[in-house]
């Protein structure tokens, strides 16, 4: 998104590319993943964030999933601590640094677990059969930037009568500095949580909205079904939120 990418030449597998470009003040990312579904010319899709490894055993498990069970598969992300893909590192040593979310179902290699917990659902690491994205219609470009997508993709495939399930298909997260809570991504967040909270009825993101009224940032009221922005976080707002968490969350 926004650049051009020079990948290392391979033999193994044809990789191919493509650019989406935004409008200079956020990412494209629902954009970005429909752009990557209509390339696609598989009928299985594995979406991997861009700061995550794949383990691997991460396509084999999905493909097997989507074979068997045609549903929206969320893999098993496990976060990295810091300068562990620093050097010459080795694959099974992620796996004996990485820890599992503590917010997510800690699943053993291939285990498969069926869920109604559309909420739940992370685009970090899913795949999905490319008719069943189809059938949801693929992510709604409106959300524009960081934040509500994925929820909103994950509601959409409830609405279209999509299964969805954990798997443990492992890929590695590498650590990275984050805001705690993510005042980079205010204007996305508050912006996304109101359409959501339009179109879906209920609001996402609940707990970054509590921290943002907390700090006098926004008016919030999950109650009378409020929300109105006081005002805009300062740089040296966001400059203190950013944390470096021991595992990146």
């Amino acid at each position: 998104m926004d650049q051009d990418v020079d990948l290392p030449k391979t033999t193994a597998f044809p990789v191919r590319t493509a650019r989406v470009d935004g409008n200079g003040t956020s990412l494209p990312l629902a954009e970005a993943r429909n752009r990557a579904a209509e390339f696609s010319r598989s009928e299985s899709i594995v979406f991997l964030d861009v700061d995550c490894i794949p383990s691997a055993s991460m396509i084999d498990r999905f493909q097997s999933a989507l074979r068997d069970d045609d549903r929206l598969w969320m893999g098993s992300a496990r976060y990295l601590p810091a300068n562990a893909t620093d050097g010459q590192w080795k694959m099974d040593d992620l796996s004996l640094l990485a820890r599992p979310h503590p917010l997510q179902p800690d699943l053993d290699e291939g285990e498969r677990q069926p869920s109604e917990h559309y909420e739940m659902f992370w685009s970090l690491c899913f795949a999905i059969r490319k008719s069943t994205f189809q059938q949801i219609g693929g992510f709604d470009g409106s959300f524009d930037g960081y934040g509500g997508e994925d929820t909103d993709f994950a509601f959409a495939a409830r609405h279209a009568g999509v299964s969805f399930g954990f798997l443990g298909a492992v890929a590695y997260h590498q650590h990275h500095k984050v805001c705690k809570p993510p005042l980079n991504h205010f204007d996305a967040i508050v912006r996304n949580a109101m359409q959501f909270r339009e179109k879906w009825g209920v609001w996402p993101m609940e707990s970054w909205l509590n921290a943002f009224a907390r700090m006098g940032l926004l008016q919030f009221d999950i109650r009378d079904d409020t929300l109105s922005i006081l005002r805009k976080p300062l740089s040296e707002e966001i400059d203190a939120a950013a944390a470096v968490a021991p595992y990146g969350f």
